[in-house]
C-alpha cells in the first residue's frame, strides 16, 4: 500500500518540490547552509562554516536565499524572520541525499505575516503544538514534509500537523500529516486563495473524543485536490462554518471515524470526482444549514454499513450520500456512482432510499446517476483504483464545474477501447471518482513530456529580473519531470525538480530563454520564450503598485467584496482599479464602494448575449487599512471574479475602448494617453479557455482561474503621448476585453 500512497504524491510534489534562482552578482549570497562538520551559529553559513541550527537560519535567511539543511536531529521552532519575493523566495530544504529532522520545539516551523517563503522535505516529530504553523501571510509553500505526532492525545494539549491561518495564495502539496493529536491539515479563518493537493492525511485523533479530521477547512474560496485521507478518527475531509465555496475534487477518502466528505453549515462548495469508502458514517454528507452544492462525479461505496474506525459502532446519519436538512432545496447531485455490500441506506436527499433508482424517481436528482459495484482493484489494501470493467469507466460528466484533466495520480484522462462512451460533456469517456483506468490493466508504454514555457515579464529595462515558469507543463503518464532552464547569456539552472526558476538580465539584448523537461525514462520535451531588455528610460509619473486583493463566487449573488490582504493596506492618493468579471447576468447598474466609504465608478463596461459582463471600475482611496474591505453591486450573476490593483501617480479616466469576439486574438482600443506618465489598463475575460498571453509591451498581472473561466490584467506606463491596444491571445469559446487610460 505505501508504494501505491507514494506513487500518487509524487505527482503533487514533483512540480513545486524546489524552487532554483540564479541571484544576480553582488546580491547576497544565494545558499546558506546548516548542519555538519564545523558548524557555528556566529558564522556566516558558508558551505565550510555552516549554521548548527535551522533556527539560526531562520533569523537571517533573506529574499532570494536557499536553506539547505545537512542530515541530522534538529530542535527549536523554526521562526522565519524575513519575506522573499515572488522572483525571489526563501527556501528551506535538504541539502542533496540529505533527511533531515526537526522535533522537542513548541512548533517545527513558524512562518507570521511572510510572504514567498518555501518550506520543503523535512520531518517533523512530538513538536508541543502545530508541527508547521502558518499565520497572516500570503504565498506559502509547504511541500514533500512529515508532520507527526503532534501534540498530546489529552485535553488543552492537543495539536494539528500543518495550521494556516489568515494566509491566502499558499500551497500546501505532497506532505504526510499522521497520528497527529488534532486535524493532519487545518485552514483556520481568512484562509483563501490555497491548494492542499496530494497529501496523505492519516491516523490524526484527539484520542478522548471524536474530532479530529485529515482536513478541516473553515474558509473560503480554497481547492482540495488529490489527498489521500484515512482511518483518521473524525471525518477524512471536513468543510465546517466559514468553509463557503471550496473545490474539493480527486481525493480519496476510507475508513474514517465519521464521514469521508463532511459539510456542515457551510453556504456552497462543489464536490467533484472523489472516491469514498468504507466510512464510518455518510459517505458524502451535507448538512446542517449548508446548501448550494454541486456534487457529481463521485464513487460513494459501502459508507455506514460497517464500524469502520477501530471497531467503533456508527451511530449517526447513515448513506453512501446524505444530503440532509435545507440542503435538496439548493444542491445538484448527478453523474455519482453509488453501491453497498450489505444492506443499508444508499441515498438521502432529504428523505432516506434504499436505491438510487428510488431516488431518482422521487426528486428527478440523479438522472445519470448509477448503482453499481465500482470494482476497485484491493480495497481491503486502500488501493481504490479502477479493474478494467468497472462501470465508473468512460462514464462521468466532464462539463461539470470543477471536472480535472487529470486523475489522483496525475494521468490523463483516457478513452477506454472497447468501452462504450456514456459520459457528458466535453469529453464524454472521463471516469468517475479520482482514478483514470488507463485500460488493460498494464501501463502504456512511456509517452514523452509536454515542455510549456512562460517567461514573465518577457520586456522590460535593465536590470530585469524574470520568472521562468514551466508548471504548465505535462507528463501524459503523470510522472515527475526535472527542469533545466538556460537563459541564453551563458546562465543554466538545473536540472532540477522545481519548475520555476529566476535570472536577472542587466545587459540590453534580446535572449532566448530554453526549457528542456525530462521524465524518469529519460525522455524530453523543449520550449522556448524571449526576454527583450531595453535601456532605461526616464520614469514615469504613475506607478503600479501591487495587487490589493482577489475573491470570486460560483453561486448567484447581487454583490462581491475583496478583503484587502496586503500588509501595507492601501495610501491616502492611490488610485484602486478593480476589475469585475460576471457571468449569467444583465446589464444595469454597477455601483462600488469601500469600508472608508470611498466611492468607484465604471470606467469600462461591455456585455455579450450570453450573458458574459466585464467591468473596470476606478477610485481614489482614502486610505485603507489590511482586512478592509471593497464591496461591488451589480445586477444578480450566475458568478463573479473581482480583482483590484493599486496604482499611484494618476487620479482620472483619460480614455476607455471595449470589444468581444470569439478565437484565438483578442483585442480592445485604440486608447490614448494624452502624455507620458499615464497608466494603460487593459483586461481579458475569456470563457471555457485556456490561460491569457498579452502581445509585446504589456506586463501581465496574476491571470485568475476560475475552473475553465480566467480573467487576465495587464498593464503599461505610457512614455510619450500615443495610443495603445490592449490585445493578446487565448484560445477561448468567447472573450471580452477593455482598455482603460489613467492620467
Amino acid at each position: 500500500m505505501r508504494r501505491w500512497i507514494a506513487a500518487g504524491l509524487a505527482v503533487g510534489a514533483g512540480s513545486i518540490f524546489a524552487i532554483g534562482l540564479a541571484v544576480p552578482a553582488g546580491a547576497v549570497v544565494s545558499t546558506l547552509y546548516v548542519g555538519g562538520a564545523n558548524c557555528s551559529d556566529g558564522g556566516a553559513g558558508t558551505a565550510t562554516q555552516p549554521y548548527c541550527t535551522i533556527v539560526k537560519a531562520g533569523t537571517v535567511a533573506t529574499a532570494g536565499q536557499t536553506v539547505l539543511v545537512a542530515s541530522g536531529s534538529y530542535s527549536g521552532t523554526v521562526v522565519v524572520a524575513k519575506s522573499g519575493t515572488a522572483a525571489a523566495p526563501i527556501t528551506f530544504q535538504p541539502a542533496p541525499g540529505a533527511s533531515p529532522a526537526i522535533s522537542a520545539g513548541p512548533y517545527g516551523f513558524s512562518v507570521s505575516g511572510k510572504a514567498y517563503v518555501v518550506i520543503s522535505g523535512f520531518s517533523i516529530s512530538g513538536t508541543t503544538h502545530n508541527g508547521i504553523a502558518i499565520s497572516n501571510s500570503d504565498h506559502i509553500t509547504i511541500t514533500g514534509n512529515t508532520v507527526t505526532l503532534s501534540g498530546q492525545p489529552v485535553s488543552g494539549q492537543i495539536a494539528a500537523g500543518i495550521v494556516l491561518s489568515g494566509t491566502t495564495n499558499s500551497t500546501v502539496t505532497g506532505n504526510r500529516a499522521d497520528n497527529n493529536s488534532d486535524t493532519g491539515i487545518y485552514l483556520k479563518s481568512g484562509t483563501t486563495g490555497t491548494t492542499v493537493g496530494y497529501n496523505e492525511a492519516s491516523g490524526n485523533a484527539n484520542g478522548y473524543q471524536r474530532n479530529a479530521n485529515g482536513i478541516n477547512v473553515i474558509s473560503p474560496g480554497n481547492t482540495i485536490i488529490g489527498n489521500v485521507l484515512h482511518d483518521n478518527e473524525d471525518s477524512g475531509l471536513q468543510f465546517y462554518t466559514g468553509g463557503n465555496d471550496n473545490l474539493a475534487t480527486l481525493n480519496v477518502s476510507y475508513n474514517n471515524g465519521d464521514h469521508g466528505i463532511d459539510d456542515l453549515n457551510v453556504t456552497g462548495g462543489r464536490l467533484i470526482g472523489n472516491t469514498i469508502y468504507h466510512n464510518c458514517t455518510s459517505g458524502i454528507n451535507v448538512e446542517g444549514t449548508s446548501g448550494n452544492y454541486l456534487v457529481e462525479n463521485n464513487i460513494a461505496v459501502d459508507n455506514a454499513v460497517y464500524p469502520a474506525y477501530h471497531g467503533i459502532s456508527c451511530s449517526r446519519r447513515a448513506g453512501n450520500i446524505g444530503i440532509w436538512d435545507s440542503a435538496p432545496a439548493s444542491t445538484t447531485v448527478d453523474s455519482n456512482l453509488v453501491y453497498l455490500s450489505k444492506a443499508g441506506t444508499m441515498y438521502v436527499f432529504g428523505t432516506a432510499y434504499a436505491s438510487l433508482a428510488a431516488m431518482r424517481s422521487a426528486t428527478g436528482q440523479e438522472q445519470y446517476g448509477l448503482q453499481a459495484d465500482p470494482q476497485f482493484v484491493a480495497p481491503a489494501s486502500g488501493n481504490l483504483q479502477l479493474a478494467g470493467t468497472s462501470p465508473a469507466i468512460d462514464s462521468a460528466d466532464s462539463g461539470a464545474s470543477g471536472e480535472q484533466l487529470t486523475d489522483a495520480l496525475g494521468n490523463p484522462r483516457v478513452d477506454v477501447a472497447g468501452v462504450p462512451n456514456t459520459g457528458r460533456g466535453p469529453r464524454d469517456y472521463d471516469d468517475r471518482g479520482a482514478y483514470e483506468y488507463g485500460g488493460g490493466g498494464q501501463p502504456p508504454p512511456n509517452q514523452p513530456p509536454v515542455a510549456r514555457l512562460a517567461v514573465n515579464p518577457a520586456t522590460g529595462t535593465e536590470p530585469v529580473t524574470v520568472i521562468a515558469d514551466a508548471s504548465a507543463s505535462t507528463d501524459p503518464e503523470g510522472q515527475p519531470l526535472t527542469y533545466r532552464f538556460d537563459f541564453g547569456d551563458g546562465t543554466v539552472v538545473g536540472p532540477q525538480p522545481g519548475a520555476t526558476a529566476g535570472h536577472s538580465y542587466s545587459q540590453v539584448g534580446s535572449y532566448q530563454v530554453t526549457l528542456t523537461v525530462t521524465d524518469p525514462g529519460g525522455l524530453s520535451a523543449t520550449a522556448t520564450g524571449t526576454v527583450a531588455v531595453s535601456a532605461p528610460t526616464p520614469p514615469s509619473s504613475a506607478k503600479y503598485v501591487g495587487q490589493i486583493a482577489t475573491n470570486y463566487s460560483t453561486s448567484r449573488h447581487t454583490s462581491g467584496s475583496i478583503t484587502v490582504w496586503r500588509a501595507g493596506g492601501v495610501t491616502a492618493g492611490h488610485l484602486m482599479v478593480v476589475t469585475v468579471n460576471l457571468t449569467g447576468t444583465t446589464a444595469g447598474a454597477v455601483t462600488g464602494t469601500d469600508s472608508a466609504g470611498d466611492r468607484l465608478t465604471v470606467a469600462s463596461d461591455v456585455l455579450d448575449a450570453a450573458g458574459h459582463r466585464l467591468l473596470v471600475l476606478a477610485g481614489v482611496s482614502g486610505g485603507l487599512a489590511p482586512n478592509q474591505t471593497i464591496t461591488v453591486s451589480f445586477p444578480s450573476a450566475a458568478t463573479y471574479r473581482i480583482t483590484g490593483d493599486d496604482v499611484s501617480g494618476v487620479t482620472a479616466v483619460d480614455a476607455h475602448a471595449e470589444s468581444s469576439g470569439t478565437g484565438s486574438a483578442f483585442a480592445a482600443g485604440p486608447v490614448s494617453a494624452a502624455a507620458t506618465g499615464e497608466f494603460v489598463f487593459s483586461t481579458v475575460g475569456a470563457y471555457a479557455a485556456s490561460a491569457p498571453g498579452w502581445a509585446a509591451g504589456w506586463t501581465a498581472l496574476t491571470g485568475y482561474a476560475v475552473g475553465t473561466d480566467y480573467l487576465g490584467r495587464a498593464y503599461q506606463l505610457s512614455k510619450a503621448a500615443g495610443t495603445f491596444t490592449g490585445a493578446g491571445s487565448v484560445n477561448a469559446t468567447s472573450w471580452l476585453a477593455a482598455a482603460v487610460s489613467f492620467h
